[in-house]
């Protein structure tokens, strides 16, 4: 019985193409024969257009021609007629009647050729005349007299083949509009059969349409991951076939569902661990194609920074106080690593390490915005009660490998390369300098604008475990407008001292980092610089003397 059914429906659907294709047939032979019959109306109206337009011409040029004659009259008897013009309409005439002949049947134009042998008999009589200077006015009113019954009688006839040509386009016009409003009601005709089909066809299809149209959504959610229960639920009430199809399927779906929620969790969990960009870097398309020893290696900017001062201050909070602070602190600033195209290899406590893949750029601009974001962070724990803290940051360029190490069950990104501890020592500098921001010799060259930034030469310093000095850059874009503008003012004088204690004249640098002091006490640099200076004026100096300052600790 519903193998039965099922064919009927097949054979419903079949009898409603084949109506379909046959009106569609059907349609497309009268449409065909319609356009046919339609285009060769409108090919004659045309050509009765164009015999209008040579009527209208061609009255005009008898008027004009009789125009001619009578300025001929006109003009001085003893002067030289002008007969160019009376010539050119003339022709204009010929060729009127040459098409005329071309056009109707010799009876029809019976008339036409006796006025036109009237008119040209009494226009050459006229010409002759004119031409041999006989135009007396007694002649001339003569020929007139002739002149204008014959061109009289021509309009006349060429207004007698406008008139019919005028029957004729009505005639046509009539026809034309007979078969238009006959291909009108075909049109209505074959509009309701089609309607009337395609009612029929949408009530056999539907029951088979509507689940099926309910099946592939329901499915289309699936791989989105956005399916619901209840979008099969009324189809799945249903005793034929597709109503078990669509228990099937929202059996599976329901199955598959549940387990896409719960890796969307797993994912969205890992994330937090392996950063999106991390796994970018790395290319990997998701967390679960991340293999022990995947790496890569290139010259990338680094970053380490951490809050100074934090050690203290927390020692008046319980752990929870602590950990609140530093996640909240951590907050604010890993965002700006990411914003500029970096990713965050590793928390270190309060701190921080970062790298830049794509430019020595990117890590300079994280770093300003990092200390501007330090500076708003401030005024929020300000209402808490809390004192202000400052963050350092250190940033060098140089190659390196990143990627997962650890052991097959446990796992982590990191970074490996001399490189990178050289950038924590840097960073670790800014607590020696009074500084915020540093960055090396090797980050300066790497970035394609220097002169967008505000930054002032430290010097050289050779960091512990290291032998060769580091030339340093302090960054100043993300300090206060005030204490900028205090650098920038101290800046000649700080230069110079530098460059002085670089050549061995430290009374000369104490003397400009004096200067510097007087202006800006603040400036702990040029403090420790004096420093530096006053403990080594009494004393000679290395052969090898450079003016890097040897660090002893870390």
């Amino acid at each position: 019985m519903k193998w039965f059914q099922f064919k009927t429906t097949q054979a419903r659907i079949a009898v409603l193409t084949g109506a379909l294709a046959l009106l569609a047939v059907v349609t497309a032979v009268v449409s065909v024969i319609n356009a046919a019959a339609m285009q060769e109306e409108l090919a004659y109206l045309k050509d009765l257009t164009v015999s209008l337009e040579q009527h209208a011409d061609a009255r005009a040029a008898v008027l004009k021609n009789q125009l001619a004659m009578k300025n001929m009259l006109l003009s001085d008897d003893s002067g030289v007629k002008d007969f160019g013009d009376e010539f050119r309409y003339q022709e204009d005439i010929s060729e009127y009647a040459y098409s005329q002949w071309l056009a109707w049947p010799d009876e029809e134009l019976v008339g036409l050729n006796s006025s036109l042998e009237v008119w040209e008999a009494a226009r050459d009589q006229f010409i002759d005349k004119a031409w041999n200077g006989d135009l007396g006015s007694e002649t001339a009113a003569l020929l007139i007299d002739e002149v204008d019954p014959a061109a009289a009688r021509l309009e006349n006839e060429v207004q007698n083949l406008n008139a019919w040509d005028v029957q004729f386009l009505r005639d046509h016009m009539a026809t034309l509009e007979d078969r238009t409003q006959t291909n009108a009601i075909t049109g209505m005709v074959v509009l309701v059969l089609a309607a009337a089909l395609v009612v029929w066809g949408v009530y056999v299809t539907l029951n088979i349409s509507e689940p099926l149209d309910g099946l592939t959504s329901a499915v289309v959610a699936f791989e989105n991951n956005t399916y619901r229960p209840e979008m099969l639920r009324r189809h799945q009430a249903r005793p034929d076939d597709l109503g078990s199809l669509a228990r099937a399927v929202g059996g599976m779906a329901e199955s598959i569902s549940a387990s896409n929620r719960t890796k969307e969790q797993f994912l969205t969990a890992a994330k937090r661990f392996i950063p999106v960009q991390y796994l970018e870097f790395l290319e990997k398309p998701s967390i679960t194609d991340v293999q022990l020893g995947d790496h890569v290696s290139a010259e990338m900017a680094v970053m380490f920074s951490d809050i100074r001062g934090f050690t203290s201050m927390s020692e008046g909070m319980t752990a929870k106080q602590n950990f609140d602070f530093v996640n909240e602190y951590l907050e604010l600033v890993s965002p700006l690593i990411q914003k500029h195209e970096g990713f965050i290899v590793k928390f270190l406590g309060d701190g921080m390490m970062a790298i830049f893949p794509y430019g020595v750029d990117d890590a300079v601009k994280a770093g300003i915005e990092k200390e501007m974001a330090v500076q708003q962070f401030n005024e929020r724990i300000k209402a808490h009660g809390l004192g202000p803290i400052s963050v350092g940051i250190g940033i060098h360029t140089g190659p390196m490998m990143v990627g997962m190490i650890g052991e097959s069950l446990r796992m982590q990104g990191d970074a490996f390369s001399d490189n990178v501890n050289l950038t924590s020592r840097i960073e670790g500098l800014n607590k020696f300098y009074g500084t915020s921001m540093i960055i090396s010799q090797d980050t300066l060259d790497q970035l394609p604008q220097p002169v967008n930034y505000r930054l002032r030469y430290l010097g050289k310093a050779v960091v512990k475990g290291r032998v060769d000095p580091l030339g340093l850059y302090e960054i100043l874009d993300g300090l206060s407008r005030e204490v900028i503008a205090r650098r920038e003012e101290t800046r000649a004088d700080f230069e110079q001292g530098v460059a002085l204690f670089a050549q061995g004249k430290l009374r000369e640098a104490g003397l400009a980092f004096d200067r510097v002091l007087a202006q800006d006490p603040s400036d702990k640099t040029a403090r420790v610089y004096l420093e530096q200076c006053a403990d080594r004026v009494d004393r000679p100096l290395p052969s090898d003397w450079n003016g890097a300052i040897v660090m002893e600790s870390k």
